[in-house]
């Protein structure tokens, strides 16, 4: 996908940070459900989003998934712990899509963890009493 994106024009280009939580949760989501993505963003008309190792690009679906803005060049072996935040470039292909950046975000962990939960449902487990267990054994 990161190829398709450099032949696109851009409008600005910018270095951000994205939160190390989301940040996790979307590799979380390529280890488990696959790598590419590819997601509706509920909420946003139109949009959907690609998510690689390389690239998570929000493209505008009903003209031929011409890119809106994307994430790219993240460094994230350069935070030293998991919960720090992942600084990586972020390009706007579109003139009001810093208007949509902070949603793009949040609807992409949402629905990234409605997947997992769909496919990983949560088990009930129990747990073992041992200072109880060594009590009864003597």
């Amino acid at each position: 996908m990161k190829s398709r994106i450099e032949d696109a024009p851009k409008l600005r280009t910018i270095s951000t940070e994205i939160e190390g939580s989301r940040f996790n949760q979307v590799r979380l989501g390529l280890i488990r459900l696959g790598n590419p993505i590819r997601m509706k963003l509920p909420g946003l008309r139109g949009m959907d989003v690609i998510i690689d190792n390389r690239a998570w690009v929000c493209v505008d679906r009903t003209l031929y998934d011409l890119p809106v803005l994307a994430w790219t060049d993240f460094k994230s072996n350069q935070r030293s712990g998991i919960n720090e935040p992942v600084r990586s470039q972020l390009h706007y292909y579109h003139i009001h899509a810093d208007l949509i950046t902070e949603t793009v975000l949040a609807t992409i962990v949402s629905v990234l963890a409605e997947r997992m939960g769909k496919k990983y449902p949560a088990q009930t487990s129990s747990v073992i009493n041992f200072s109880a267990r060594d009590k009864s054994s003597s």
